[in-house]
């Protein structure tokens, strides 16, 4: 008898040993990192921001439009809600016609003006107006673009920059509304159309 088997051996199991955790960019170490990366710029562009709305009253000056009117109704010569916009805004009311060095100078006589104070600032605002719009007055005495129809209260038919002689440059039918700061001279007429 033969001790010799036909039953097929098995290769013995061959164990593979785990590799060792290594830092990978995704490790909780860099992770870290990163986080504050993220946090540091955000804080730079909220802080930066927040300063920018600060001091955009700040940096209106002559000629810049802005978006105007009473903080209380009652009292107009109080403190006034006022933000910078483009002038062809239609939120756009006035146009800062000049700054005044304190609360006690006064605007300009010949002219429609606001003076207003806003962040301890003192200024004079004129209508926003422009050549070929339409606006209408409103209840607290700004003038608001509008479309020009056959009801237009107003349309500015024609601007001039200076002060030339009174009733030498509107045409026939409309009216001069006068600035002295700056100097210029808005023909009001109405809208014919529809």
């Amino acid at each position: 008898m033969s001790t010799e088997s036909t039953d097929p051996v098995e290769p013995p199991a061959v164990v593979t040993p785990v590799p060792e955790e290594s830092e990978t960019d995704e490790s909780p170490k860099n992770n870290n990192w990163l986080k504050f990366v993220i946090v540091g710029v955000l804080a730079i562009v909220l802080v930066g921001g927040g300063v920018w709305a600060l001091t955009s009253l700040n940096s209106t000056g002559v000629g810049d439009c802005v978006s105007a009117s009473p903080k209380d109704v009652d009292k107009p010569d109080g403190d006034w809600n006022i933000s910078s916009k483009s002038c062809g805004d239609a939120d756009a009311t006035h146009r800062v016609a000049s700054m005044l060095k304190n609360a006690e100078d006064q605007c300009p006589a010949e002219g429609i003006y606001e003076q207003m104070q806003s962040d301890g600032k003192s200024m004079c605002l004129m209508p926003n107006l422009a050549e070929g719009n339409c606006y209408t007055s409103s209840d607290d005495g700004a003038f608001k673009k509008e479309a020009c129809t056959k009801d237009s209260p107003v349309k500015i038919v024609k601007k001039v920059d200076g002060l030339p002689e009174e009733g030498s440059v509107c045409p026939e039918g409309s009216s001069e509304l006068r600035f002295t700061e700056p100097a210029s001279v808005y023909c009001m007429g109405v809208h014919e159309g529809s």
